[in-house]
């Protein structure tokens, strides 16, 4: 017999990244998956020292792959101030208060308040003299939850110069109120003439972020990731040295790839030196062990924020959105970079964004024929027209699940009519193309288990659009069809691999708490991740299963 197990999951029933199987079992030996079977013959290759976990009927499927995140600043948020938790304006308060008393007593006076994640649905527009009420002195910046937008206090706008008189940036606003004076409210280009005040995180705190959110997707049944920014972006600096300072010294133990930034305002003549720097840039990351044959540009805004681009106007205003990159650069990037072997990431909401991004993407198709696997993030809205393009285009559908609910802020500003048309998942399934899965962490919740239940159910019992009736279930995905979206159509999309439970793969699993093909449709929320495994170790446990009756030798 061959050398044993150190690893069998039994007890459960296998989901091998594509379907449900009638397998039961799975051996592991380092790092590799040894075999698949029912629970006797996986046992069979236990030895002495071999670790046997009952998974108690839930499902083994392979570690989930998030195709979309921002995983280092969502972890500095994660350990400065976090405002996600916060369900009203009074626990939102409270915790920038805690926040700044902390600050007060570790820091100089004229350190920078910062973080993340407040709600538009309970701050639709704060001001600064919320934030001056809590901290007058210290300069104070927060994101949204969509990471679009930030909320200042006045000794920030100040520091920053931002005033009165300050011009309208390019896409995007500096909002004033009745007498003229900025609010403390800005977005997009708006917030791109603060950021560069703020002090940018240290590649200690980037690291210290990057491992804090390594912890949390590993309790989330994540095994691995795509990093959707390599770059600096408004106003954080690159968080490139971080990933290679962890995977150095080993403590990035995920297997992670990165998307190298294009900026905004990128223009034609500005592509042939972003190629070569890129190309340069991707020999050095993958030689250090940080894959980034990925270019990432956002095309457009926000619907929300009236930035995205549209092909008709916005209800409440005549005007359709801006692109981020004009329709020419996009195509010149598109075919040299696509000539160079590089994927495209592309941030699209408007459906006008959508468009160019895949008239781009065909240029470079036609200019020089079948080439890297270019994927198209988010897409909220997309005319039917451009739906049917994308399997014939071979571009991948990088979807963001949890998005797709009844939203009264998109009605609001499309209309009822577009709004219902959004997120149009079945369409693209329809005209063959591949779809993976993300969160774009922190900018909405990394738990995979809730983007698969608003994927199926085109709704959410207690998040986004609760309450509020289904988002046209007719575009829903299958259990199976978002399963295999955020395994194995990730992890082929951003990783190179297989994401599958089979002999030979790299031993990226997850446990769930109980099976959900067992369970009805609209209990996919209450899903968790049970164990987790990176490379063949146990790396989470929810709660510590019991020995397995034939655990001993």
């Amino acid at each position: 017999m061959s050398a044993p197990a150190d690893l069998c999951i039994v007890s459960g029933r296998v989901f091998d990244g594509r379907v449900r199987t009638v397998h039961t079992a799975v051996a592991v030996r380092k790092d590799r998956i040894l075999a698949v079977g029912n629970d006797a013959s996986v046992l069979a290759h236990r030895g002495p020292d071999t670790r046997v976990v009952d998974a108690r009927g839930g499902a083994i499927l392979p570690g989930f792959v998030d195709a979309h995140a921002h995983a280092v600043f969502a972890g500095v948020e994660r350990l400065s101030l976090d405002l996600t938790p916060a369900t009203t304006v009074e626990q939102t308060l409270d915790l920038i208060a805690r926040a700044a008393a902390r600050l007060d007593e570790a820091a100089t006076p004229d350190a920078w308040l910062v973080g993340g994640g407040w709600s538009h649905e309970l701050l639709p527009h704060p001001t600064r003299q919320m934030l001056d009420a809590i901290a007058p002195d210290r300069p104070v910046a927060l994101s949204d939850a969509g990471h679009h937008t930030l909320w200042a206090n006045t000794r920030a706008l100040e520091i920053a110069g931002i005033d009165r008189d300050t011009p309208q940036p390019a896409n995007g606003h500096v909002y004033h109120d009745e007498q003229g004076e900025p609010t403390g409210y800005l977005n997009e280009g708006g917030v791109e003439l603060l950021a560069p005040s703020i002090p940018a995180a240290t590649v200690a705190e980037m690291t210290a972020g990057l491992l804090e959110a390594q912890a949390c997707l590993w309790s989330l049944g994540v095994t691995g990731w795509h990093e959707a920014i390599l770059g600096e972006f408004n106003g954080k600096a690159d968080c490139t040295p971080a990933y290679l300072a962890a995977t150095a010294d080993g403590t990035l133990r995920s297997r992670v790839s990165g998307a190298l930034w294009i900026p905004p305002g990128t223009t034609a003549a500005d592509v042939p030196a972003l190629v070569e720097r890129f190309e340069r840039l991707r020999a050095e990351n993958e030689a250090a062990g940080l894959p980034s044959a990925t270019c990432k540009a956002m095309v457009d805004g926000v619907p929300q924020g009236e930035t995205a681009a549209l092909l008709d106007p916005y209800c409440s205003h005549p005007h359709s959105g801006e692109l981020h990159i004009d329709a020419e650069t996009m195509r010149e990037l598109a075919i040299r970079l696509d000539a160079r072997g590089f994927a495209l990431h592309l941030h699209v909401m408007g459906d006008r964004g959508t468009r160019v991004a895949l008239d781009a993407i065909e240029a470079a198709r036609r200019a020089n024929g079948p080439g890297p696997r270019h994927h198209l993030a988010h897409l909220s809205m997309i005319d039917p027209d451009d739906s049917r393009r994308f399997g014939a285009l071979g571009v991948t559908a990088n979807i963001q699940g949890l998005w797709a609910t009844t939203d009264p802020s998109m009605i609001a500003v499309v209309g009822e009519a577009r709004s219902a048309r959004s997120y149009p998942f079945r369409e693209l399934i329809e005209s063959g193309a591949d779809i993976a899965m993300g969160s774009d962490w922190p900018v909405s919740l990394a738990d995979p288990w809730q983007a698969i239940h608003v994927a199926v159910n085109r709704a959410h019992p207690f998040g986004p659009g609760a309450g509020l009736p289904p988002l046209d279930p007719s575009q829903a995905l299958t259990l199976a069809e978002a399963l295999a979206a955020y395994t194995s159509g990730s992890a082929s999309l951003v990783l190179g691999s297989a994401g599958r439970v089979r002999v030979g793969e790299r031993a990226d699993l997850v446990v769930s708490t109980e099976d959900p093909f067992e369970i009805p449709s609209d209990q996919l929320f209450r899903v968790a991740a049970a164990i987790t495994v990176v490379g063949g170790d146990v790396v989470h446990e929810r709660i510590a299963p019991a020995p397995h009756p034939q655990a001993t030798v």
